[in-house]
């Protein structure tokens, strides 16, 4: 199929999600769509004469060749443009079973319409100039957002927010050409302060590149959820605490020394965010070269983390000596210290305790108690590491980012062209290359909305929606 020619045949496609539910969607956008509805819906008081766009309508699916009725939906046919696709288009809404979905679905695939490929709906939209690139890539990161502050961005780029901003520094960029082409056309012409001009509003204009560009690290800090390793010496109940988080026997739990050789990964939701949750094998000095194995593990873990619980015996502190700069350097912001086991220190005074720990490792944060036997202190612990989320979270300073990696590149490709377009000008290199690099930033910016593509970029693009989006 190509890319970029409108395709005239009607395609179809389950578009809610698989398994059994209350209502099930298949949609179909093409030139046949109506023909195919009238021969396969049969609408209930009216007459398909009388069907008027964007108007829901009960009736039954008619299978034409066993001439049987087969399931009670509701049908809306939307005509073009006036369609996600800009082309006709139909829904229908019949029951949730599997089988009666996709025996539906037979039904109109033996009507006339193919089976879409994947996001072909969304990039039949861009072909018929209903979206633009950036909006098609914000509609996919909505469907993959794990994250409030994701889905808040993805939906400013949706709603344009993103192509203002690359559409007010192309404006900058037509100005600096502008001033560049009438020092070329008229080099007798003094103009006033053009230099001073040209220099300020090219650095004003890369430096708004420069947020843009940073933002995408941002995004994607908010996108891959968020890591909390379980960090401590051996038997201070670390894999206790992780199955009561987890709510689960997850981790095996025992008074060897050990255990835990190898780290353990679960995940959890925790402040509207996906939170992997890792055990890790116990800190200490040993001669087992498994042990030390999963030691190293553990501080690889540690270091990759976005926070890191770690976990005291309450009966044991001064055992419980952190071996490695990482956690008081690296990680001290972030580091939550956790003093386990309070269920067996019956009325002594935890001010006391807090104060023993302080004092020596001079924490950023202030300890925990917690028993991961009867869980007392897991709320605690828990709004302790949501306010850390929330701080590496407000990292994204800016509700309007870039999403992808391709946005980034074609900003990185762009401002590249205005620096060498500027260090030509500050130079007094030829006008003519300063004005190919100028169109050259241009095109970048225009790339990124999709004013200029390829084949390729499309099919990667849309390959990453699902079939029926």
């Amino acid at each position: 199929m190509s890319s970029l020619t409108n395709e005239i045949d009607t395609i179809c496609a389950i578009s809610s999600p698989s398994g059994e539910g209350a209502i099930s969607i298949i949609r179909a956008s093409g030139e046949d769509c109506l023909h195919i509805m009238q021969k396969i819906f049969k609408p209930y008081r009216k007459d398909f004469s009388d069907i008027k766009s964007r108007f829901l309508y009960t009736g039954r699916i008619f299978d034409f060749q066993t001439e049987s009725y087969v399931d009670e939906a509701v049908c809306v046919f939307i005509k073009g443009p006036d369609s996600y696709t800009g082309e006709d288009m139909f829904e229908i809404y019949p029951h949730g079973g599997v089988f009666n979905t996709k025996y539906i679905l037979e039904i109109i695939l033996k009507s006339g319409a193919r089976l879409a490929h994947n996001g072909e709906f969304t990039k039949r939209a861009y072909l018929n100039d209903k979206i633009n690139l950036i909006k098609a890539e914000a509609i996919l990161e909505i469907i993959k957002a794990n994250s409030l502050k994701t889905l808040v961005i993805a939906n400013n780029e949706l709603s344009g927010l993103l192509e203002k901003k690359i559409n007010k520094i192309k404006e900058d960029y037509i100005y600096l050409l502008a001033s560049v082409e009438a020092l070329i056309d008229f080099p007798e012409e003094e103009f006033e302060n053009i230099n001073a001009d040209f220099l300020k509003k090219a650095q004003d204009s890369a430096w708004l590149i420069g947020g843009l560009i940073e933002s995408y690290e941002n995004y994607e800090l908010n996108k891959r959820g968020f890591s909390v390793v379980i960090a401590g010496a051996p038997n201070v109940g670390k894999s206790s605490i992780l199955n009561r988080l987890v709510d689960k026997k997850r981790a095996i739990v025992s008074d060897m020394p050990g255990t835990t050789r190898d780290y353990i990964e679960e995940n959890l939701f925790l402040s509207n965010k996906p939170v992997k949750i890792i055990d890790t094998a116990g800190l200490r000095e040993t001669d087992n070269s498994i042990e030390n194995e999963g030691i190293k593990g553990s501080y690889s873990q540690i270091k990759n983390a976005d926070a890191v619980l770690y976990v005291f015996d309450v009966n044991a502190l001064e055992e419980n000596e952190i071996l490695n700069d990482i956690l008081l350097e690296e990680k001290k912001d972030n580091l939550i210290p956790v003093i386990n086991k309070l269920d067996t220190i019956g009325g002594k005074d935890l001010r006391i305790i807090e104060t023993k720990v302080m004092r020596k490792f001079k924490f950023t944060n202030n300890p925990v108690f917690i028993s991961a036997k009867t869980g007392e202190g897991f709320e605690a612990m828990k709004k302790t590491l949501r306010d850390i989320i929330l701080k590496v979270e407000s990292v994204v300073k800016d509700d309007v980012g870039i999403t992808t990696l391709r946005q980034k590149n074609l900003l990185v490709k762009s401002v590249n062209f205005l620096e060498s377009a500027k260090e030509k000008f500050k130079e007094g290199g030829p006008l003519e290359l300063i004005s190919i690099d100028m169109r050259d930033g241009i095109n970048a910016l225009d790339e990124i909305v999709g004013g200029v593509t390829n084949e390729d970029v499309l099919d990667v693009l849309f390959k990453e929606f699902c079939i029926g989006k």
